[in-house]
């Protein structure tokens, strides 16, 4: 016969799994992981985290908090018009990203570039910010991005 506490501890796991939803779970599988996928210097997708739909509206709001956040957690590397020319930036290799050209090398879909907030980069200065930002502000930082890029 199971425990209570046994039983409690599996019902607490099935409702985060539950509330995770499959495409997070195959986001967070899949995420960053080098491999065939991730040609050495090239391009690629996430197609798990492509899929990740953005729930905060792109409202004015959400724009405003978003740059807010960026001024603040990403300006220092990427530059204060999102070029990737961020005075702490100058000394990384390979050198952080320009967020307002057309190239993005981790995807470009909402989904994508949360999943690139949320992780990080390896083996690059793009460190996760999971830790640092609720999910509602990294969401707000890809609005902001939106705002002032082609994608």
């Amino acid at each position: 016969m199971r425990s209570t506490r046994s039983t409690i501890t599996d019902a607490i796991l099935i409702l985060t799994l539950s509330a995770a939803g499959p495409v997070a779970l195959a986001a967070r599988a899949q995420e960053h992981q080098h491999g065939a996928m991730h040609p050495e210097g090239g391009a690629h997708r996430h197609p798990a985290a492509a899929q990740l739909k953005n729930p905060v509206a792109a409202n004015d709001t959400s724009v405003a908090a978003g740059k807010q956040i960026y001024d603040k957690q990403c300006a220092g590397c990427h530059g204060d018009t999102a070029k990737g020319d961020g005075a702490m930036g100058e000394e990384l290799n390979p050198k952080p990203a320009n967020l307002v050209d057309a190239d993005w090398k981790h995807g470009s879909s909402d989904g994508e570039i949360f999943v690139v907030i949320r992780d990080g980069i390896k083996n690059t200065g793009m460190k996760p910010y999971a830790r640092k930002m609720t999910t509602h502000q990294m969401w707000d930082v890809v609005n902001y991005l939106r705002s002032i890029g082609p994608h």
